[in-house]
């Protein structure tokens, strides 16, 4: 029999989400720049190169980027996996849930507006196209995959949509992920978050943490946002204080300002990595410059949600977008909040029932 760990590697088998589990996080993509980072449509290429890799995302017009709000869904979907991993439960590539499981482990409101939300960041999933060397082999060039693919919405089967290989890689690898602190998905800022990734991959809880040069950090983020302007970002969420689990300081003095930051709990166990200090720069690399675009606003009357089952799969996504992007709107109306305790009942017996293969 195939260990569960590689059971993924079967075409014909599905994954159905059934339960809740804690979201976690891959390590390769924490610190790195693999989503875009500010709420509006970034069209720019992102491109970032160091000594060990080799980083190239794009997207098409009008919806732009993935966003690192976006990749809240897979977080959820590798701990999903995971937990199912951990139970020697076999898991796969092709994955199915109802919206309502999501939104309760990420805490999102059960509403119209996350529907928005949720159509809006599984189209950027599906529609940025990312190339890297990093565990690709040296024909890396000719392996570009996007973050989701073959979306399918329906009342019958909920949400549909498969993984990469890259991707399930490292999440059937436990030693390539992290667990997140729930506090994350309350972060609203793009920065925020990235620096909390970053501060959970490197220092860990390590009692001395860990020192970043803030000039490799600009490089490492991505962020169209001009140096100057980095600098007293950063500077400002250190002063908050709003990065989950981390005390964070940026010291002036030397050649380049230098981030440090160390856990607000000390560890009772071994770390999660073990690692160097202080990262130095190590980065020969060109990031894309341009104005970011900003997202159309979508204002939309409440109304009953009514999915059409006859639509095929990538049609139906196709409709919601193109209406989406031109007409301010989608091309089917969306649920309104749930409030009476017996549509929520029926609501967790349907997810129990959706997309059962």
């Amino acid at each position: 029999m195939m260990p569960a760990a590689d059971s993924w590697r079967q075409p014909d088998r599905r994954f159905v989400v059934t339960g809740s589990a804690r979201p976690r996080d891959i390590r390769d993509l924490m610190g790195r720049p693999f989503f875009a980072l500010g709420h509006m449509a970034r069209l720019e290429p992102l491109r970032y190169r160091s000594r060990q890799m080799e980083i190239v995302v794009e997207a098409s017009a009008p919806l732009g980027m993935a966003t690192i709000r976006d990749a809240d869904i897979l977080l959820w979907l590798t701990g999903q996996i995971v937990d199912a991993l951990n139970h020697d439960l076999w898991v796969s590539r092709h994955v199915r849930f109802t919206p309502w499981r999501l939104f309760q482990d990420l805490g999102w409101a059960d509403g119209t507006h996350q529907y928005r939300r949720l159509y809006g960041a599984l189209a950027r999933l599906a529609e940025t196209r990312v190339t890297t060397s990093l565990r690709q082999g040296p024909e890396w060039r000719e392996k570009p995959f996007a973050w989701i693919s073959d979306v399918r919405i329906s009342r019958e089967d909920g949400v549909a949509l498969t993984l990469p290989d890259w991707l399930m890689e490292m999440a059937c690898d436990r030693s390539h992920v992290l667990s997140v602190d729930p506090a994350y998905f309350r972060l609203y800022g793009g920065l925020e978050r990235w620096l909390y990734r970053l501060a959970r991959r490197h220092a860990g809880r390590q009692k001395d943490g860990w020192r970043f040069d803030l000039r490799d950090l600009h490089a490492r983020s991505g962020t169209l946002s001009p140096w100057r302007n980095f600098v007293i970002d950063v500077a400002g969420i250190a002063r908050r204080r709003v990065v989950p689990g981390y005390d964070c300081k940026v010291i002036y003095g030397g050649k380049q300002p230098v981030l440090r930051i160390s856990p607000t709990v000390l560890p009772t166990g071994s770390v999660d990595n073990r690692v160097n200090p202080t990262v130095g720069q190590d980065a020969d690399h060109t990031i894309a410059h341009g104005a970011e675009i900003p997202l159309l606003t979508v204002q939309k009357t409440s109304q009953c949600v009514v999915f059409k089952s006859g639509i095929s799969p990538v049609t139906y996504i196709t409709n919601i977008i193109t209406y989406y992007v031109r007409d301010s709107g989608f091309s089917v109306s969306l649920p309104a909040a749930r409030s009476r305790h017996g549509e929520k009942a029926r609501e967790a017996v349907a997810d129990r029932m959706v997309g059962v293969p």
